[in-house]
């Protein structure tokens, strides 16, 4: 309510109360006791009146000495009627009061007749800082008397004070946050949709000045109807229902030229008070670059899935976790099912159940240490026949090092296996063919030894027999190796490796084996460190297979050396490990994953060179994992390589 209101209602009211005082005094004029009793009424309701106003009030005479004050202003300024009245304004406690400015204007009410409007008054509070107080000032009469007096009526605005500061502040930084703001943010009114508000990046974003503001924004932007947005508005207008998109394209002319622009936005209904909607708010943020670069990505996509689907190798691609999201034409072809179809199949129900064991195996383990994979399996095509495929998948990685993606591709290798089968076949029909003649040529030469003495007569010279026998007993004995590695061979294939399992120190066990190949290696260099002494149940012989095997290699990939380095550890506690170093030619990271398949032999400069089939290692292999132990390599071209395989303890 306005104060000058507040006043001339006071002054109403006093002026309805003189009245009713005279009435009251001309009634009863005749009786003096009734006279001193309405007097004490009419000082009552003087100040019932006076004091049930809500704002603090005072009556000031002409001398600017407080004749009265209301409760209100006794409570609000912590202060007494008879402390407050008879004394001047400016004399009351506080330094509020006592302000030049607020005595030059009260000083003038009377004289002048005038009256004083929302003076404004500021003092510090203790408890609840500084505190604002609106004072206004006007001259009144009291019927039958010639006294002039001052109504003074205080008001505390701290609060209103407080909340316009606030406003203001908000006001501020809603005005910061519009113009300033990074994201395009424009306010339209009416069904026209016209430019009430636009900040500074939706204007620059448009290609235009400031002087949009105002006009209707198919004005601006006409080239937003054809394309579909101003329907758009329409719909937001007239439904109230949000509209929002991602990444799309509009197109917008730029000084007389077409630009392709892609925005993240949305269009909001405002509305008034009443509910009423009364134009929308445009919200966006332009992501050209990205939109652009994504439309790169979608193009160099179909360029890839378009080049992939006509290789004829199966290609698929799988997220970090190993999940296909992608198949080829050739796997689609091969399975015979539509790409959607064979996602949602799980990938085991294509593996031949002798295969999927060792597959789910290697999958974890890539998955687990981020490594290739490389697996030979068998896979069900479109009519359930089982092909073997060659299986390969490398890991994708970002500049953090993460996997993002698998690539994999398999290749059909049946009629290689067929080939393969074949040549295992007529292998293991030649060892068995073999082994009988080579047994036998074997005993004969153990024979002649027993019988003829270590030299005979040559004429006039003895030449040494023996010797020659003993080279000749070596070389069967590889020969036997060799046809025994063929008959494992297939013993693996058809599943048929058993292991003869029995307790036996390890240490003595590798030691023993040393002395035996001494004989049939001549210059060999063996250097045993025994870290541990470790007992073990395994398969004895099988063991001794995998150590001759080591040994042997790395000596024939060490064609300058003939030192080898052998060590015995605990590799944990509950596990023991064998250490075959060398000072060879080393392999190579990428051929570290291949030397374990069956027929494999390290490439080289001199290949040549190098004798055997390539079977060593994978028989060895598969004898550990039988152990449920594995074989670890270490190995840098050049540098030599280090064999370990690992195998529990024999432990109650």
């Amino acid at each position: 309510m306005d104060n000058n209101l507040r006043i001339q209602q006071l002054e109403d009211e006093l002026s309805t109360a003189q009245a009713r005082i005279e009435e009251l005094e001309n009634l009863n004029s005749a009786t003096s006791v009734h006279t001193s009793k309405l007097s004490n009424h009419i000082d009552d309701l003087k100040e019932s009146v006076i004091d049930n106003l809500h704002n603090p009030l005072l009556i000031l005479d002409n001398e600017l000495q407080i004749v009265f004050s209301n409760k209100k202003f006794q409570k609000t300024f912590h202060i007494t009627a008879r402390e407050s009245e008879g004394k001047l304004i400016y004399d009351l406690p506080g330094e509020q009061w006592s302000i030049p400015q607020l005595r030059q204007v009260l000083e003038t009410v009377l004289p002048s007749k005038a009256s004083m409007s929302n003076f404004e008054l500021e003092f510090p509070n203790a408890e609840e800082g500084t505190e604002h107080l609106t004072i206004n000032a006007s001259e009144i009469k009291l019927t039958g008397s010639n006294e002039r007096y001052i109504l003074l009526s205080i008001e505390d605005v701290t609060r209103r004070k407080f909340a316009q500061k606030s406003l203001k502040k908000r006001e501020q930084q809603f005005h910061n946050l519009f113009y300033t703001s990074n994201a395009h943010i424009a306010v339209l009114s009416g069904p026209n949709h016209v430019i009430d508000m636009a900040n500074d990046a939706i204007i620059q974003s448009w290609g235009k000045g400031p002087d949009v503001l105002g006009k209707p924004i198919i004005e601006v932007l006409p080239e937003l109807e054809e394309q579909g947005f101003i329907d758009k508005m329409n719909a937001v207008y007239e439904t109230g229902i949000p509209f929002r998109a991602d990444e799309m394209p509009v197109k917008l002319m730029i000084n007389g030229a077409e630009q392709q622009h892609f925005f993240d936005f949305s269009y909001q209904a405002q509305k008034n008070e009443e509910g009423e909607i009364v134009g929308i708010a445009a919200i966006a943020n332009d992501v050209t670059k990205q939109g652009l670069l994504n439309d790169q990505i979608k193009k160099s996509e179909l360029e890839f899935r378009g080049l992939v689907n006509m290789i004829p190798n199966k290609i698929n691609l799988a997220d970090a976790a190993g999940n296909t999201f992608f198949y080829n034409q050739s796997w689609l072809d091969f399975v015979g099912l539509a790409h959607d179809d064979f996602i949602n199949r799980d990938w085991r129900n294509f593996v031949h159940p002798e295969d999927l064991y060792k597959m789910e195996r290697e999958v974890e383990r890539c998955l687990a240490f981020s490594t290739e994979f490389e697996n030979e399996a068998r896979m069900m095509d479109k009519n359930g026949e089982y092909k073997y495929h060659y299986i390969h998948s490398i890991p994708v990685k970002n500049d953090k090092g993460e996997i993002t993606t698998w690539i994999g591709t398999s290749t059909e290798i049946q009629k290689l296996k067929e080939e393969e089968i074949k040549k295992e076949a007529f292998l293991k029909l030649v060892s068995h063919e073999l082994k009988t003649p080579v047994t036998s040529i074997k005993g004969y030469v153990q024979l002649l030894q027993s019988m003829l003495p270590a030299e005979v007569d040559k004429g006039n010279s003895k030449v040494a027999v023996k010797p020659y026998l003993t080279r000749i007993e070596n070389q069967i004995e590889r020969l036997i190796r060799l046809i025994s590695e063929m008959l494992d061979l297939s013993r693996i294939e058809q599943n048929e490796l058993v292991l003869n399992l029995s307790e036996f120190n390890l240490n003595e066990h590798i030691k023993s084996v040393i002395e035996d190949l001494t004989y049939s290696v001549k210059d060999m260099q063996v250097k045993i460190t025994n870290d541990d002494e470790a007992l073990v149940i395994a398969d004895k012989d099988r063991i001794g297979q995998v150590m001759i095997n080591f040994i042997t290699n790395a000596l024939k990939y060490s064609p300058d050396s003939n030192k080898v380095n052998i060590r015995i550890f605990n590799d944990s506690e509950d596990t023991v490990a064998v250490t075959v170093q060398d000072f060879g030619i080393g392999i190579d990271k990428k051929e570290q994953y291949q030397i374990f398949k069956r027929f494999y032999r390290i490439a080289g400069n001199k290949d040549d060179t190098y004798d055997g089939f390539g079977i060593g290692l994978y028989l060895s292999n598969e004898i550990i994992e039988k152990h449920n132990g594995k074989i670890v390599v270490n190995s840098e071209p050049g540098a030599g390589s280090e064999f370990t395989f690992i195998l529990p303890l024999n432990k109650a």
